[in-house]
Parts: structure tokens; sequence; C-alpha cells
């Protein structure tokens, strides 16, 4: 009996010593960035969605449409609604702005990307995990609580 507990004891320690770990390792590291004036197209792993690709069903979540009246409201917008979900902005460019995400637990680092395209009048996003494979659904969130956030706004201004 002494033995079997030893081993879930070492078992459960060395999960949590990876999930610490993982931890560490998504510190480092920077959002992709723009490839081809576009959000960079997510991994195969679970662990992202991004408004950018619509045949890539398992990462596919629709972009925020914004009238051409709040097209120049609209950076200010994303911005506040990016600090008021917890992100924080790394890089701001004319149409891009790229922010982290870290998690309570284990202090995971996520990347979450935006990309404004005034010419379909649309805001793409891009949110993924930077180590692991699943995220549980937390960049869905992310996207779905940031979108609902830009439609209250817009509403506003």
């Amino acid at each position: 009996m002494k033995i079997i507990l030893i081993i879930i004891t070492v078992i459960i320690l060395t999960g949590i010593i990876y999930f610490i770990y993982l931890g560490f390792k998504s510190q480092t590291g920077t959002p992709i960035g723009l490839i081809d004036a576009r959000l960079s197209p997510c991994p195969s792993t679970p662990n992202c969605i991004c408004t950018e690709y619509p045949n890539d069903d398992s990462h596919f979540t629709d972009a925020v449409v914004f009238s051409a009246e709040n097209a120049d409201s609209v950076l200010k917008i994303i911005t506040n609604a990016i600090e008021q979900t917890g992100g924080v902005i790394t890089k701001t460019e004319n149409n891009y702005i790229a922010a982290t995400y870290t998690s309570k637990l284990f202090r995971y680092v996520d990347d979450f990307e935006v990309r404004i395209d005034k010419n379909k009048q649309l805001i793409h996003m891009r949110s993924a995990s930077r180590v692991g494979k699943s995220d549980l659904g937390a960049n869905l969130k992310r996207i779905e609580s940031f979108r609902d956030l830009l439609e209250k706004k817009k509403k506003t201004h």
C-alpha cells in the first residue's frame, strides 16, 4: 500500500512540475505577427482560434464587423477592450495590435492579435497558446468575450 501511495505522489508531483515548466517556457516568445498582411494561420493543435481562415473549421470563428462611421474610433475601442479583458498590449501598428494574456494558474502566456481590415470593415482576431496542445477552450472564450465587449462598445460610440 505504501508503494502505491508513493507512486501516485511521484506521478502527481511530476505532473505539477511539468505544468510549472510549461508556464515558464511560455514566458518567452512573441506573437507571430502578420504574414502577407494577414494574421498567421493556426497550427494543427487545438489551442488556437483565428477569424482569417474560414476553411479551417476547427480553428475558425467569425470576425467583428464595424461600420465606416466608427472606423476612426475602432483602434481606441479595441485597445480599451484588450485592457478591460486583462490583456497587455505589446505592439501597435497601423492596422495591427498584439497583446498577451497570462493565466493565474501556472502563468501560461497566450498571444492575442488583432488586424483591422478597413476595406472589408472587419476586425480579425487570433488567440493562441504559446505552449501545450489543449487550452481547455480558453482562446475561444477570450475571443467571444472580446467580441461581446466590442459589440457593446460599438453601440455606445
